[in-house]
């Protein structure tokens, strides 16, 4: 009777639990038949994200869709469309992708639109440079400076932080074919005989240091383009250049940059399924301009703490004759009602979204970072200029040595500190192929980073380890601190760099430091405490003093642990100046980035290895250093 009166219960307790979970889900669910997921493409910057939350709003509200990105490169993205890895790419800027005609007439994806094509990019300079500004005491510093032909003479104006004597242009970011077109025009214009083209390894860089530049009211001469939130919020000027006649003149640097015409395209994949074909037909009439997509994110910078979907619902709101453009009229009232309401057609879920979100101002904390960096930007420049000679007094001399010399010195330091000849004949021939690459330069450009890096690290860290070791104090301090240091994303520490430092060599060294110091301090500080208890007291009882047991005892005793810890710094600096290359850290990383750029493997198998065959030979010295300290210790 009891089975039977359960089974009959079964039914209701399994509504009674559905209608909960609708419950727990939201209410206000869309009355359209609900898909799967669209992955969108962010290459990482602002309009992107804004046009890819306008067409996920339309995707949610009209289609029953959910949407998520996935961020990469220009070159990283359309690698994943044509993997079907990535379903909708809605900002593809066809000229900064070398491939895309041939990927179009071979169906390695499909174009389904024209987002927008009225677009600018070249070489900026703010305002100010040309014209002066009297609100913020700035006297024009080239007044007639117009187009980029006139750039030749100024370089003492855009003066290279790390090579004085010359000026510097900021170029486009490695990978995209705008950079390659750039470069053409700077060797076309002569502009090499007087300034370096720099790199900036990624596009946030380059506003970093745009901006950085701009809020200081200092001179800065930089590829950007149009539309994006740095050029609606700066007073920049487009210099002017010959005018376009055709693409071939283009391309090889002769013409101004025509106007981009920026398509949606879609992966194959997504394209071909039937139900999916009303949502390609939306996008295939989806179109902005970059006025419209300036306006967007003008109103997400004016009003800090909106998200992208908050400022898609907002856009949609004001310019709804663009629903009527892109849909039929019947996914125009779900979006329209939508809208309305306020509220997503998905709902929110309180079961499992946390309930509470901090506001927090997160403008205040910038802006308050940026005026500190405003007024000690002469400490800060000062520091810069002091790590700018020191890397390059240290590449002068690598640069100086001559290939064999350095290659007898590896040779040397494999077969006295590593144990053998042969390790030492190995060691020679791993390096040998790092000048066979074509590397041998960039080599020395990163080497250069790294000893300046390690050199700092020791000379700050080692003070600090032997603090640590004889003062509880300081340890409780230091430990939360060398936590965070130690689990902090790596690419955290380029913001500050940016900010303080600019883009190049100088702030990799500071965020390598930061990244690096960690081991020597801590290894330093394990080193010293677990010397023998006894023999400390042994020296204390022939009366020494405590400096004297400290430089003569406790550092000798605890060196093999000491050089474990710069060994330690060693290879986490030569990690670190490997991710360093998106702030313009020119060498063995950039080389790497321009791989991963483009999707060139070859390029990338041959500079990873460079670096793996660099960070071996380093690793296996420096613990062969360490190895012949802990024999003499025990006297061997």
């Amino acid at each position: 009777m009891r089975n039977r009166k359960t089974r009959r219960a079964l039914p209701l307790v399994a509504a009674l639990m559905a209608a909960l979970m609708a419950g727990l889900t939201g209410c206000g669910q869309a009355a359209v038949e609900q898909r799967g997921n669209i992955v969108f493409a962010d290459a990482g910057w602002d309009s992107n994200r804004f046009h890819n939350a306008v067409a996920g709003l339309i995707a949610e509200e009209a289609y029953g869709y959910t949407w998520s990105e996935t961020t990469g490169s220009t070159s990283v993205t359309v690698e994943g469309m044509k993997k079907g890895e990535i379903d909708v790419n809605i900002e593809t800027w066809s000229d900064n992708i070398a491939t895309y005609e041939s990927d179009i007439a071979s169906g390695a994806y499909q174009l389904l639109g024209t987002n927008f094509d009225d677009n600018i990019q070249g070489l900026y300079v703010p305002r100010y440079v040309i014209e002066g500004d009297a609100e913020r005491g700035i006297e024009p510093m080239a007044p007639d400076l117009k187009a980029v032909k006139d750039l030749l003479g100024y370089s003492d104006l855009f003066v290279d932080e790390e090579d004085p004597s010359r000026g510097r242009i900021y170029g486009a970011i490695p990978g995209w074919e705008a950079n390659d077109v750039l470069y053409k025009k700077y060797l076309l214009y002569g502009l090499d005989s007087e300034y370096n083209y720099f790199q900036s390894g990624s596009d946030a860089s380059l506003a970093g240091v745009i901006s950085s530049a701009y809020e200081k009211g200092q001179p800065i001469v930089a590829y950007y383009w149009d539309p994006t939130w740095l050029l609606g919020k700066y007073d920049m000027v487009l210099l002017e250049d010959e005018p376009y006649v055709n693409v071939e003149d283009f391309k090889a640097g002769k013409t101004a940059f025509p106007s981009v015409k920026v398509t949606i395209t879609a992966s194959n994949n997504f394209y071909n399924n039937p139900e999916n074909a009303d949502f390609c037909e939306f996008l295939s009439n989806f179109h902005s301009s970059s006025a419209l997509t300036n306006e967007a994110l003008a109103y997400m910078q004016d009003n800090p703490g909106v998200s992208y979907t908050d400022t898609a619902r907002w856009f949609l709101g004001q310019h709804p004759e663009l629903l009527d453009e892109w849909l039929p009229e019947d996914k125009v009232e779900l979006v329209e009602a939508s809208l309305a309401s306020g509220a997503s057609a998905a709902g929110g879920n309180w079961f499992t979204d946390f309930p509470l979100v901090l506001d927090v101002d997160q403008e205040a904390i910038d802006s308050s970072v940026r005026a500190f960096s405003e007024r000690t930007s002469g400490f800060f420049d000062a520091i810069k200029a002091g790590l700018t000679a020191m890397i390059g007094g240290i590449q002068a001399v690598l640069d100086f040595m001559p290939w064999w010399l350095m290659l007898g010195l590896v040779f040397l330091g494999g077969w006295k500190l590593c144990g053998g000849i042969r390790k030492g004949l190995l060691y020679t021939a791993l390096l040998a192929l790092v000048g066979l690459f074509g590397l041998w330069g960039l080599m020395n450009e990163t080497l250069a980073i790294v000893l300046a890096s390690v050199i700092i690290s020791l000379v700050l860290g080692f003070p600090l380890g032997v603090l640590v070791s004889s003062s509880a104090k300081a340890d409780r301090m230091l430990r939360p601190v060398l936590d965070t240091m130690q689990t902090m994303p790596v690419f955290v520490y380029l913001i500050p760099a940016i900010l303080f430092f600019g883009l190049g060599k100088a702030p990799a060294v500071i965020a390598t430091t930061i990244y690096a110091i960690v081991p020597v301090i801590r290894l330093t500080s394990h080193g010293i405490r677990q010397v023998d208890p006894e023999v400390v007291e042994a020296a204390r009882s022939f009366g020494v003093t405590r400096w004297q047991l400290l430089i003569k005892v406790q550092i000798p005793q605890a060196l093999p642990t000491i050089m474990t810890g710069v060994n330690q710094t060693l290879m986490m600096a030569m990690a670190m100046v490997v991710t360093c290359s998106m702030i313009g850290a020119s060498g063995l990383g950039m080389e790497v980035l321009n791989a991963v750029n483009r999707i060139e493997i070859g390029r990338g198998i041959i500079a990873g290895s460079a670096v793996v065959i660099v960070a071996i030979i380093m690793d296996r010295i420096t613990q062969g250093i360490a190895h012949r300290s802990e024999e003499k210790r025990h006297g061997k």
